[in-house]
């Protein structure tokens, strides 16, 4: 249990340290204000409103099923972020122009997820640090998992980043499909999420490990178009 408690803690504090970290960077290098995660924690927190909202309103018997739970979800997970993030932009972050801007919106439009649980695995690894030092059955399952867990904390930061900047160019170029294809990246994203489960373990990650690569991908290679203001 000692040593259950002890890899619990570390992921909790490496994802609040990774996140913390990503943002100090950005703020080192770019210069970019840490002001701007409010706009990121503001646009999640909105949106998650709403879904509880539609689905306390219109949830029924249909989410029984894996497949129509995963589409639902999915759907709806993807019009409300990316719907929030645009609104963002339009009334929170007008002065939003380049990347580092946008992505550090996204940073703080994951980071709530992976804070708070962060913090939860930071409780509970501390609480359970006084139930004594047994040998667990298999310490390199313990250690694999715990490192699953960690990974797919952090690796969904890339890619609401990479949304973050791909939402932005609806302004930037002036062309609202770039909201649809931010939507639906997302959607097919979380849809699979739902099919894998929460207990997936390394399959979860590997998928939340792709996702995460697309999402570097988009960042990357999506370059900016010559925009002073807007």
């Amino acid at each position: 249990m000692l040593l259950y408690g002890i890899l619990v803690l570390a992921v909790g504090v490496g994802l609040l340290a990774t996140t913390a970290a990503l943002a100090r960077a950005l703020h080192r290098r770019h210069g970019t204000p840490y002001a701007l995660l409010t706009v990121g924690v503001i646009t999640y927190t909105g949106a998650l409103a709403v879904q509880y909202v539609v689905l306390s309103t219109f949830g029924g018997p249909l989410l029984d099923l894996l497949a129509v739970r995963a589409v639902v979800f999915g759907l709806l997970a993807g019009f409300s972020e990316e719907t929030a993030r645009l609104l963002g932009y339009q009334y929170l972050a007008r002065g939003a122009v380049t990347r580092p801007q946008a992505l550090m919106i996204g940073l703080g439009h994951g980071a709530v997820e992976t804070i708070y649980t962060g913090l939860l695995a930071a409780g509970l690894g501390l609480s359970l640090l006084g139930y004594g030092a047994g040998r667990p059955d298999d310490p390199g399952a313990l250690v694999g998992g715990a490192l699953a867990e960690a990974l797919a904390g952090v690796l969904p930061l890339a890619f609401h980043a990479a949304l973050s900047w791909l939402v932005l160019q609806v302004f930037l170029r002036g062309e609202i499909g770039w909201l649809f294809g931010a939507i639906f990246l997302h959607a097919a994203s979380e849809i699979m999420v739902v099919l894998l489960g929460p207990d997936a373990g390394w399959a979860l990650t590997a998928w939340r490990a792709l996702v995460a690569l697309i999402g570097l991908l988009i960042v990357v290679r999506l370059q900016p178009p010559h925009v002073a203001a807007r």
